[in-house]
């Protein structure tokens, strides 16, 4: 009895059942950012392709504000382990997890300057909602950026 106990808590927990929240959503796809609903600075407009084969994660984003068109490439490794990219000439060195079903990211640029983005997901999928945090700890975001699949 104890035996046929411990495989069906070992088959449930194999299943996800007794762990929903470490399910991993797939942030694959065209992103486009919905300025109406976004808060606090962000760019005029925004888009993210977004390339999902875990352990690694690659955004190609463009961007426009009023200095004009941005366009960046990052590849960041899900599993915790250190990513090096270079956006605008300076080099950022960061680190991601998945907490839940979020994608945490904490990034150090090279004058020591310390950010965290945090990506989630809804539902249905559709909408992704990726929330910036002036150093490695939470609070009330700095930024929120509402994206929507294409």
């Amino acid at each position: 009895m104890q035996n046929r106990r411990l495989f069906v808590i070992c088959l449930l927990a194999g299943a996800g059942v007794l762990h929903p929240q470490d399910t991993k959503p797939n942030l694959s796809g065209r992103w486009v950012m919905n300025a109406a609903k976004s808060t606090g600075r962000n760019p005029k407009t925004c888009e993210e392709t977004i390339q999902q084969k875990d352990p690694v994660l690659t955004i190609t984003t463009v961007a426009e504000d009023a200095r004009g068109q941005t366009r960046s490439f990052l590849k960041l490794a899900t599993d915790g382990s250190e990513s090096v990219n270079e956006v605008n000439g300076n080099e950022f060195h960061s680190k991601s997890h998945w907490e839940g079903g979020k994608l945490v990211t904490v990034v150090t640029g090279d004058r020591g300057m310390t950010m965290t983005e945090v990506r989630g997901l809804s539902p249905d999928g559709k909408v992704q909602a990726v929330e910036s945090f002036m150093g490695a700890g939470r609070g009330a975001p700095m930024a929120t950026r509402v994206m929507e699949k294409q």
